[in-house]
């Protein structure tokens, strides 16, 4: 009889634990969907003005831990909130209208729950942000949800998830995926439509169809578009190139079909090209892209170390 009220008390024991973490992983998990994109306006900061350019840049902040190899390695709650400091700081050192982040925490554990895009726009002075989410649950009292935002100074609409392929679909129902995300950017009279990307780091052929799903997004579109972020790719030829099965690649899809790339420059290539890593730098991996009528009136490469990425800053004109 002992044994008996052992045993139940030790399944008992192994259930409460097991609904303990289950409950809350199923609940973040099933409600994921719902909170996969959000936008939203700040009046107090909100500026317009009639411009005939526009100002863009693309930047992964890599979830503010700086140089760190481990997102839990970024320091204490301090140090993030100075790192997001001198972030913020930087972007207004840059100037852009619209801004497009790449790893961006939300409300993640190893950043003290800290909503970076939030901060960053209020910080920077951005009166319209999107935010997405690409990794979004919750183990016990760890949560995990990040993705990409879209900063602007110009009102946004329209804003969607662009769904991307899956690297392994288990991981996928599980967890999450990179994804992207677009939304219409109003510049006076005239609409622009932005797309803020985060490709595969693990697979160039997840990359290139990747890149041939947005192309036909392009395609589609009723505005001209900028397309922006971290593509984890670079031309074949490049210093760390990689080809997909098909001897193609993520940039090289990109280009044949019609979209420009800001700074595509000779090889040799000089430090102050390259993207990543920002303190030893090795390729480009962060682009802008324009479509036809935009062009481009210069590009640059910020030399900043506070991310593992550089930022990339353009300007462009119809």
């Amino acid at each position: 009889m002992k044994q008996l009220l052992r045993k139940r008390k030790t399944v008992a024991l192994i259930l409460i634990l097991l609904a303990a973490v289950l409950v809350p992983y199923l609940w973040s998990r099933s409600a994921s969907s719902g909170n996969q994109i959000q936008t939203f306006s700040d009046s107090e900061i909100r500026e317009e003005r009639a411009k005939t350019s526009l100002r863009v840049a693309c930047y992964n902040i890599a979830h503010g831990r700086g140089l760190a190899e481990s997102n839990w390695d970024g320091g204490d709650a301090a140090t993030r909130i100075g790192r997001l400091d001198d972030i913020a700081d930087l972007l207004i050192k840059l100037d852009a209208d619209v801004v497009v982040l790449n790893e961006v925490d939300f409300d993640t554990s190893w950043s003290n729950h800290v909503n970076q895009a939030k901060y960053l726009a209020e910080k920077a002075g951005y009166a319209y942000r999107v935010e997405e989410r690409n990794l979004d649950f919750r183990v016990l009292h760890r949560t995990w949800r990040f993705g990409n935002a879209i900063l602007s100074r110009f009102p946004i609409s329209n804003a969607e998830v662009v769904d991307l392929p899956s690297y392994a679909g288990l991981e996928t129902m599980l967890a999450g995926k990179k994804r992207g995300v677009r939304c219409d950017v109003s510049v006076g009279e005239k609409s622009l439509r932005v797309f803020g990307l985060h490709l595969s780091h693990r697979s160039e052929d997840v990359r290139e169809q990747s890149a041939a799903s947005v192309v036909e997004l392009v395609r589609e579109s009723p505005h001209a578009c900028i397309v922006m972020g971290d593509m984890n790719s670079t031309p074949i030829g490049f210093p760390h190139s990689s080809k997909a099965g098909d001897g193609g690649n993520a940039i090289e899809t990109f280009s044949q079909s019609g979209l420009v790339l800001s700074g595509l420059p000779d090889l040799p290539l000089e430090d102050a090209e390259l993207t990543y890593r920002s303190d030893d730098p090795k390729s480009i991996i962060d682009w802008i892209l324009v479509s036809l009528p935009l062009r481009f009136e210069s590009h640059a490469v910020e030399p900043s170390t506070l991310s593992d990425h550089r930022p990339v800053v353009a300007d462009v004109t119809w």
